[in-house]
């Protein structure tokens, strides 16, 4: 059981960069579960009961940073709920996660593809809330720092190939946003090349391994942990990422001085692991951010690729 200073500490981590969550259920007593526990961790709570309620919440409200949404509703289920939101602009940024009874993999996998962040299974464990809030405000933030460095891009247009080292999380998500701009489209691969580089920092160079990240997410811990063994380790100890652009398209590769892990369980969709704190960085990154990823034996170099659209024959 947790003590209570550690609680306090990851509710106020949360709390600091969080304004109004809106929980959509047709479902009272879940739409009431759902709410009394966003609000003990801070947050300003909107509700709404069915799909069009909710479109009318996120035009009509400010500051809406994540949406718990109910898949099966009458009238206008989830699934259609997600793909108008992410065809508005000024919506699309926002962080959708699924509320489902189901454990379909294609289910999964099409609301992935249509922009589902996450998904939790009902019914919903209160304790993973906290944790996949915190995970989607951790997206949200990728976005923040694309948009740090999109105001000039005549540079990314005349750059052919670049490489960088990083070692921290803070210098992999700033770099996740500068590199976003080297592809067609930022917001689509943004998140995908956050996840490649966070894994670079969090296993290939401080060695933290799938269960004890989720140990550590679990206990609020993560950040402090990754700190501790970055101290301990070499300061040349760190992980490259290269971009190159050519006719056929951009692509990406991350190389970490870590000794690999099974990455070939992590890049396919896997409803056990949607539920849960971590672990399906990967598999999105492989069905949204880009269209090709592939990892060496080992699992220490990945590639990234997004192909060049041909243009139109007439």
């Amino acid at each position: 059981m947790l003590d209570r200073p550690v609680q306090e500490d990851r509710k106020s981590n949360i709390r600091s960069a969080s304004r109004k969550i809106l929980v959509v259920d047709d479902d009272p007593m879940s739409l009431l579960m759902l709410e009394g526990v966003v609000q003990q961790l801070g947050f300003e709570v909107l509700t709404a009961t069915n799909g069009q309620d909710a479109l009318a919440s996120l035009a009509n409200e400010q500051d809406i940073s994540i949406v718990l949404l109910d898949r099966v509703m009458p009238g206008m289920d989830g699934l259609t709920v997600v793909r108008k939101v992410k065809k508005e602009p000024d919506l699309c940024h926002i962080p959708i996660v699924m509320i489902t009874g189901s454990d379909d993999p294609e289910e999964m996998r099409e609301g992935i593809e249509a922009g589902v962040f996450y998904y939790l299974s009902k019914p919903v464990e209160a304790n993973l809330v906290g944790s996949v809030i915190s995970a989607a405000l951790r997206g949200a933030s990728q976005l923040d720092a694309l948009n740090d460095h999109s105001n000039d891009t005549l540079g990314f247009d005349l750059a052919v190939a670049a490489k960088f080292q990083f070692r921290t999380p803070d210098e992999a998500q700033s770099l996740a946003g500068f590199l976003a701009n080297f592809f067609p489209n930022p917001e689509r691969s943004i998140e995908g090349i956050a996840a490649l580089l966070l894994n670079a920092v969090e296993h290939g160079i401080c060695g933290i391994g799938f269960d004890r990240k989720g140990d550590l997410l679990a206990d609020g811990l993560l950040k402090e942990e990754l700190r501790k063994r970055l101290d301990q380790l070499p300061a040349e100890r760190k992980a490259t990422a290269a971009i190159s652009r050519k006719t056929t398209g951009v692509s990406l590769v991350v190389e970490d001085p870590g000794d690999g892990f099974a990455w070939k369980e992590f890049v396919e969709i896997d409803f056990s692991r949607s539920q849960g704190s971590h672990g399906r960085g990967i598999a999105q990154a492989k069905a949204t951010a880009f269209d090709e990823v592939k990892f060496n034996s080992t699992g220490n170099c990945v590639v990234a690729v997004v192909r060049a659209k041909p243009d139109f024959d007439w």
